[in-house]
């Protein structure tokens, strides 16, 4: 009787965290929405609407095409919804309403990626508790539940958090495979581990701790020879791992050099700045992806954990961090920083961080009852986590504001004509959603560009930066210049910039109609992520009023 209470009041605890996990990931999800660019990478995987088209091949390899296909999968049940709901559609017009309307096929898979995110804290959980016990199990999945980093990119409908789902998932089944040893738990982490790599390819790094986990099961044999480290559960396990990440990315095989020519473009691509070299990733993800992605605490506690957990298991220490270290080292030795790159990173420190507080809970109530040493492990794990649970309220609370760019658009498209000539100087991610009605030009205005270079001439006008900075969404009458230019202002460095010879035609033909300010720009406590098109800071969250860059309307004198 005493047994089945106490797991009643473990579920109780283990559904409280899970519950608080799915809050912090649901809330605000319809973020940005009818805008498509908020939040960037988006497009491609919701894109995979259209692969019916194209045969399901998915047309690019710069992600493998699980995902895409599970989310497919997902858009298939919504139009059997719509085809009862409607009593006949056919596929070209729910693919036509995707064009009108993909705000629905956003939030699905939006929703989609904020399940797996908080079923992340359930594996959490599982693989704690099989490594160590429920008291850091709980612990573990309470900090995963409100890690910030993995909390804010589950609001999005990327890759980065299914996948570390399936990694998860792989390292549960491994954790498994160390305990039990047997074919089962090789062939689960197989399948798991090639799932996970047919999301993003990092994930074919699980074949670091699966081999320490294999050395580690044969290593008391007698007769230890090479063979033996290629016995049978090692095969499966590399078999099961190719099949399941040819069955969620087919077109590997059935287009390979296709793929083979996108996969080597996307391992140089790590290498480089991201639009601007904020240093090299060892450095940038340790001090700031990770310290802030977690809060200072949680961070600190995290990598004591790892110091704590070497010392007293070297073996469970080198299983649970060996696939980490080993992608850290990988994700780290480029230029390419962006903050999701860390996500993977997170779950293996939230457990880490829980041996730490175990540990330390431990050592300071030695010598009093149970009872004491449970409070104080309690109240140190709440301690930890409230910097990163801070930031999540942060986050969450501003994400659900209306988006500047919404609320620009709406003001433009109420106050100015249709036919108005129009356009936005900038990236296509801080650009207003305007008239819908209007055909836009998706191309170089060659008659403005061939203006401004004539009249700027003598102030040293470089063409190639008017080239970079080219217009993106055009509505004009013959060649005369615009009726209004709209401006993009924010913290992104890359992403708001404005050419000179944009500012002094707006200096000497243009006046300021109308502004939209969301941020103070100026204000230093506020910290981006750089080289991402995301207009709300990573760290700070001052003088900000709601997502999106300041927007500025001029019209013509």
């Amino acid at each position: 009787m005493v047994k089945i209470k106490n797991i009643r009041k473990i579920d109780l605890a283990l559904i409280t965290i899970l519950a608080a996990a799915g809050i912090a990931r649901y809330w605000a999800l319809n973020f940005g929405l009818p805008d498509l660019w908020c939040r960037p990478d988006e497009n491609q995987i919701v894109g995979i609407i259209t692969s019916p088209l194209r045969f399901f091949h998915p047309g690019r390899f710069n992600y493998p095409s699980l995902y895409k296909y599970i989310v497919l999968c997902l858009y298939g049940l919504y139009y059997l919804f719509v085809l009862i709901a409607d009593r006949y559609i056919s596929m070209a017009d729910f693919i036509k309403r995707f064009l009108l309307d993909p705000a629905p096929f956003y939030l699905i898979a939006r929703s989609l990626t904020a399940f797996l995110g908080t079923m992340t804290v359930f594996i959490v959980y599982k693989i704690s508790k099989s490594l160590f016990d429920r008291r850091t199990a709980l612990i573990s999945s309470l900090f995963m539940s409100l890690a910030y980093l993995h909390v804010r990119d589950s609001h999005f409908g990327v890759a980065d958090v299914p996948m570390t789902f399936f990694i998860m998932c792989a390292m549960l089944f491994l954790v498994n495979s160390y305990n039990r040893k047997d074919l089962k738990n090789y062939i689960l982490a197989g399948i798991f581990a090639g799932l996970a790599t047919s999301t993003k390819y990092a994930g074919i790094l699980l074949v670091v701790p699966m081999c320490i986990v294999h050395i580690l099961n044969i290593a008391n044999k007698k007769d230890l020879k090479v063979t033996a480290f290629l016995d049978r559960r090692m095969l499966f396990f590399l078999i099961t791992m190719a099949g399941a990440f040819l069955l969620g990315t087919p077109f590997a095989l059935l287009d390979f050099y296709k793929f083979v020519s996108d996969l080597l473009f996307e391992s140089g691509y790590l290498n480089y700045g991201h639009g601007i070299v904020l240093g090299r990733g060892w450095a940038y993800h340790l001090w700031f992806s990770l310290f802030f992605g977690l809060g200072g605490s949680l961070w600190f506690a995290s990598l004591l954990g790892i110091v704590v957990l070497a010392k007293t298991d070297v073996r469970k220490a080198s299983v649970l961090c060996s696939f980490p270290l080993v992608y850290y080292i990988f994700m780290g030795k480029g230029y390419n920083v962006l903050l999701r790159y860390s996500i993977p990173i997170i779950p293996f420190l939230c457990i880490t961080a829980a041996v730490f507080i175990i540990f330390l809970s431990n050592r300071l109530a030695a010598g009093f009852k149970h009872r004491t040493n449970s409070i104080i492990t309690y109240s140190l794990a709440i301690l930890i986590i409230l910097p990163s649970a801070y930031n999540v309220m942060r986050f969450d609370r501003l994400l659900g504001e209306k988006d500047n760019r919404l609320v620009a658009a709406e003001w433009i498209n109420e106050n100015l004509a249709e036919d108005s000539s129009i356009y936005v100087a900038g990236f296509i991610y801080g650009k207003p959603r305007l008239f819908p009605t209007v055909e836009a030009l998706e191309r170089e205005d060659r008659e403005i560009i061939e203006k401004i270079l004539t009249e700027n001439k003598e102030r040293g006008t470089d063409e190639k930066n008017i080239k970079r900075f080219r217009l993106i969404k055009s509505y004009r009458e013959g060649n005369a210049l615009p009726q209004y230019i709209i401006t993009e202002e924010s913290p992104l460095i890359v992403y708001s910039q404005i050419p000179e010879t944009i500012k002094n035609l707006l200096k000497d033909s243009y006046h300021l109609k109308k502004s939209f300010e969301a941020i103070k720009v100026n204000n230093k406590e506020n910290l981006f992520d750089q080289q991402d098109a995301f207009y709300i800071p990573f760290v700070g969250f001052q003088d900000i009023q709601r997502p999106g860059p300041n927007l500025y309307i001029y019209e013509k004198n």
